[in-house]
């Protein structure tokens, strides 16, 4: 994918989940209808993940893709090693860059504490958080926004997404959960196929 193509996928991205923000600020005045509306809108990254068959790209459109949602500074695509450990995958940030694996520097308490339920975990406001404040990679690293959501198909873990910021989560919602929860969904799926259509290709 060239640089151009790249740009487009980001600014198609931040533009449907924009969108999807809107509505789910309209859902807090109105109620469930809205939710759907932004689920609906979720359609629509959906289409781009199954349409993509680069790896690359693929993960680049997801991670973007839960950063804009967020409104978070970074975000990690972390994959399973057969030891069932996560491995450093690729990051973004919200400006569009490429993170290294120096960058690479989380709240595995986080990660452990969503793996073990079947729903992301957003963590709105770490800081205020009585289960997670006192947590010492929160405190060092001035958390307040922290997502985690598991990359499970068929029943097989095959990533995690994790998204951070230092700001809180604007405007947050139960329908948060909801839309991340089909994000991680299609993005599973997604790279499940996508792997598979590599190995197939090769």
């Amino acid at each position: 994918m060239d640089e151009t193509s790249k740009q487009k996928h980001l600014e198609d991205a931040d533009r449907v989940l924009s969108d999807v923000r809107e509505h789910l600020d309209w859902s807090l005045e109105t109620g469930e209808v809205y939710e759907l509306k932004a689920l609906q809108l979720l359609l629509e990254v959906t289409k781009s993940l199954h349409s993509q068959r680069d790896v690359h790209s693929l993960i680049t459109l997801i991670l973007d893709s839960a950063l804009s949602f967020a409104e978070a500074d970074r975000a990690f695509l972390m994959m399973w090693n057969g030891d069932q450990s996560p491995r450093f995958k690729m990051g973004r940030s919200y400006a569009g860059e490429y993170l290294s694996e120096n960058d690479f520097v989380i709240s595995h308490s986080v990660i452990d504490e969503a793996m073990a339920g079947t729903k992301p975990l957003i963590l709105a406001d770490a800081q205020s958080d009585e289960q997670f404040r006192k947590r010492e990679s929160i405190i060092n690293l001035k958390l307040r926004t922290i997502i985690v959501a598991p990359l499970r198909y068929q029943g097989q873990v095959l990533g995690v997404i994790y998204v951070d910021s230092t700001r809180p989560l604007m405007r947050y919602s139960k329908h948060h959960l909801n839309v991340m929860t089909s994000l991680a969904d299609q993005a599973a799926i997604a790279i499940y196929n996508a792997r598979k259509f590599e190995t197939h290709e090769g």
